[in-house]
């Protein structure tokens, strides 16, 4: 026979209040560890990017300059950004997560190259996505719901502008994609400190 061991009232709001401890000092450690900054550049690119593509016209040689040089400049501050954070937090994370967008990287690579998009937008959309699927995965392994509701969140927003507003999908992106990442690195840096 099982005896079943009751907890009271005061280990209930202790266990309670260890679980909001922990969630707390999870968002410090994510806000203090890059997340937002990372956000924000990648936001910007997008902004910028996509506004770009919209402007100039998907195809054109100056929104795909405009691209080469965001994308260039978004690794490079990226890198700047963990190299300059892995000499203040030692931890074997920060190059995990590096490498782990890197094998995305040159896994979607290779899937954009050989699904051979018809169209600019369907290009857009599959980075998109990819990009998502690195938020939401990346969500998941850290057991991040924030991360984890982003990139779900910016999918959502992705899909329709991709279905709904096809002919102003670019401004959609910049807006919306671009928008709620650099809202979220925003937000980060002021409610999680």
């Amino acid at each position: 026979m099982e005896t079943q061991t009751r907890i009271t009232p005061e280990e209930a709001q202790q266990a309670l209040d260890l679980v909001a401890e922990t969630t707390r000092q999870m968002r410090r450690a994510l806000a203090h560890g890059g997340m937002p900054y990372f956000l924000l550049i990648w936001g910007f690119v997008w902004l910028l990017g996509f506004g770009s593509s919209h402007f100039f016209g998907a195809g054109s040689s100056t929104a795909g300059l405009i691209w080469a040089v965001l994308d260039v400049g978004g690794a490079v501050a990226s890198f700047a950004v963990g190299a300059h954070l892995g000499k203040k937090i030692r931890s074997p994370q920060g190059r995990r997560i590096g490498l782990y967008w890197l094998a995305l990287l040159f896994y979607g690579a290779l899937l954009i190259y050989f699904a051979h998009p018809q169209t600019s937008n369907q290009g857009a959309l599959l980075i998109s996505l990819l990009a998502m699927m690195g938020y939401v995965t990346s969500g998941l392994l850290y057991d991040s719901r924030f991360l984890t509701g982003l990139g779900l969140a910016v999918t959502a927003l992705i899909l329709v502008g991709y279905l709904a507003v096809p002919a102003v999908f670019n401004l959609w992106m910049a807006l919306w994609g671009g928008g709620s990442l650099i809202a979220a690195g925003v937000y980060i840096l002021r409610k999680w400190r």
